[in-house]
C-alpha cells in the first residue's frame, strides 16, 4: 500500500475515534488529555523519559496506558499523544515513538504512517480545516494562515502546514518557503506579533510540574486517603512525586482524611 494509501486509513480511524467519543469532525480538542483519560480512558504519565523518545503506549488485556516525554514541546506532546492514541485505536500493540520520526516522511513503517495520520485528522480534522478556511474567507496561503491555523487547533505550525497541504492538495514547491520560514523559527516570532498566546491545557500546565500522573490513579490516591489507609508522605513516595504536588492535589479536589476521635 502507498504512504498515501496509510495515511488514509488513519484518517479513517480518527474520524470512528472523533464520532464514538462524541468529539465531532470539526472543533478542535480543548484538552487532548481529558479526552484520552476521560473518554477514551485510557491513563497518561507525563515525565521526562530518556532523550530521544517522544512517547510509548501499551496495554495488557484491553487496558492500555501512554507515556509521554514531557520535557518536549507542548505541541509536539499532543501529536504525540495523539499518535499513541492512534496506534492503540487501530489494533497495533505496544509501542515506543522517537523524536527523530519525521512528520511526513515517507521513509517509515506503515504502521507509523497510519498513526501519523490518525494524529493529523484527530487533532486537526479536514472537515473542520474546511470550514476555519471558509470562515477566513479562503486566505492565500501565508506563514500567518499557517500560525493561525496552529493555534486554532492547538498544534504546531508543521503539522498545521501539512494539513493546510492535505485540504488544498498543495504541490510540494507552493508550501515549500512557508516551510522553510518555520523550520527557521520564523512563526514563533509571528505568533507573538499576533498576540496568539499558548494553548492552556493539562500538557501546558503538566510541564511545569513533571511528573503528571494519570487522573485514576491520584483518583485512587485520594481514596487510599481518605480512608485513613495511606498518609500524603506514602503515596507521594509511591506515586514518586514531591509531597507537596500530593497536597496540593487533594486540597483542590477537597479530600479529607478520616476523622478520629480526638475530633469529636
Amino acid at each position: 500500500m502507498t504512504v498515501v494509501g496509510e495515511q488514509e486509513l488513519g484518517y479513517a480511524a480518527a474520524r470512528r475515534a472523533r464520532t464514538t467519543l462524541g468529539l465531532g469532525l470539526e472543533a478542535p480538542l480543548a484538552d487532548i488529555v481529558e479526552v484520552v483519560e476521560d473518554l477514551a480512558s485510557v491513563p497518561v504519565t507525563v515525565l521526562g523519559l530518556p532523550q530521544g523518545i517522544a512517547g510509548l503506549q501499551g496495554g495488557k488485556q484491553g487496558r492500555h496506558f501512554v507515556f509521554l516525554n514531557g520535557t518536549q514541546a507542548v505541541s509536539r506532546q499532543r501529536f504525540t499523544l495523539a499518535h499513541e492514541l492512534g496506534h492503540i485505536e487501530m489494533g497495533h500493540g505496544g509501542s515506543v515513538d522517537y523524536e527523530d520520526n519525521v512528520l511526513g516522511s515517507s521513509r517509515r513503517a506503515p504502521r507509523e504512517v497510519q498513526a501519523d495520520g490518525f494524529a493529523a485528522e484527530f487533532m486537526a480534522p479536514l472537515d473542520g480545516v474546511g470550514t476555519w478556511l471558509n470562515l477566513m474567507h479562503g486566505p492565500d496561503l501565508s506563514l500567518e494562515t499557517v500560525v493561525r491555523l496552529a493555534h486554532h487547533f492547538h498544534v504546531s505550525a508543521k503539522a498545521a502546514l501539512y494539513r493546510l497541504q492535505a485540504a488544498w492538495r498543495l504541490s510540494k514547491g507552493k508550501y515549500q518557503p512557508v516551510e522553510e520560514a518555520i523550520d527557521r523559527g520564523e512563526h514563533h516570532e509571528l505568533a507573538k506579533r499576533l498576540g496568539l498566546e499558548s494553548h492552556a491545557d493539562t500538557l501546558a500546565r503538566a510541564c511545569a510540574h513533571l511528573p503528571r500522573m494519570p487522573r485514576a490513579t491520584l483518583t485512587h490516591g485520594v481514596n487510599a486517603y481518605e480512608r485513613g489507609l495511606l498518609t500524603v508522605e506514602q503515596i507521594a513516595a509511591l506515586l514518586q512525586v514531591d509531597e507537596a504536588r500530593i497536597r496540593a492535589e487533594f486540597e483542590a479536589r477537597g479530600a479529607m482524611p478520616p476523622a478520629t476521635e480526638s475530633d469529636y
